[in-house]
């Protein structure tokens, strides 16, 4: 009998998220209580050290891009590689949770820590990125994340579906300059089923974590406005 081919891992996939800001010690209670209704019990942990890039003016971020390099770990003892991931802002369609974010991410392998624009190889990523590929870009700043996430299936009838909930602690660090940002999040996407579903978690996080807010800044944003801020800064020293 001949093998089966394994489907072909899709370079970009279409995102809905929403980020909830809480203490540290808030949401180690929701993970402890939420994890408890995982879907299979199983909890996925890993160190995520993302290195942003943009020009030196943050062109990127003032056209709603991000451009993240990290480097993955090889299995069975091979060699591992840089992956490069873009994301950009969608047009907001009907179904999308008010407060979530709608983009499309772009995942890439790439030959060095360097991005490379050229090498996306989603149609609409090459045509979102293509004014910026002779642009220099930079290292702005580094964003690690201690994430542990799970699923959880929320809602019933129309309003049913499964998301991933991730936890989220670690600080963005700028590397020129020395400032350091911590931050302490939950994560909220869609996996499947009704975008409903995210609400619906994101009240039983608020449920149990008084000091729960909405984040609107991605960690993309979070970083280029502390880069922004410290150039201010020394500017206004020098």
């Amino acid at each position: 009998m001949a093998k089966k081919k394994k489907a072909a891992k899709k370079s970009a996939e279409v995102e809905q998220e929403l980020k909830l800001q809480l203490s540290p010690r808030d949401l180690e209670k929701v993970f402890v209580v939420l994890r408890k209704k995982a879907v299979g019990k199983k909890v996925e942990h890993k160190y995520l050290p993302r290195a942003y890039f943009d020009t030196r003016d943050l062109l990127l971020y003032r056209n709603s891009i991000s451009v993240r390099v990290q480097y993955k770990q090889g299995k069975e003892g091979k060699i591992g590689a840089y992956e490069q991931t873009v994301k950009f802002d969608l047009p907001p369609e009907k179904g999308v949770v008010a407060g979530a974010f709608f983009r499309k991410e772009c995942k890439d392998m790439v030959a060095t820590h360097i991005p490379a624009l050229a090498k996306i190889t989603d149609a609409e990523g090459r045509a979102v990125a293509r004014r910026f590929r002779t642009k220099r870009l930079f290292h702005i700043f580094t964003a690690a994340i201690e994430r542990r996430s799970f699923l959880l299936k929320v809602g019933r009838g129309k309003k049913e579906g499964v998301v991933e909930v991730a936890f989220d602690v670690g600080e963005i660090f700028l590397d020129a300059q020395g400032r350091r940002q911590g931050f302490s999040e939950i994560e909220i996407e869609r996996v499947e089923g009704s975008p409903e579903a995210i609400h619906i978690a994101e009240l039983l996080v608020r449920g149990l974590a008084r000091s729960a807010a909405l984040q609107p800044l991605s960690k993309a944003q979070q970083g280029s406005r502390l880069y922004r801020a410290a150039n201010r800064r020394a500017k206004s020293r020098a």
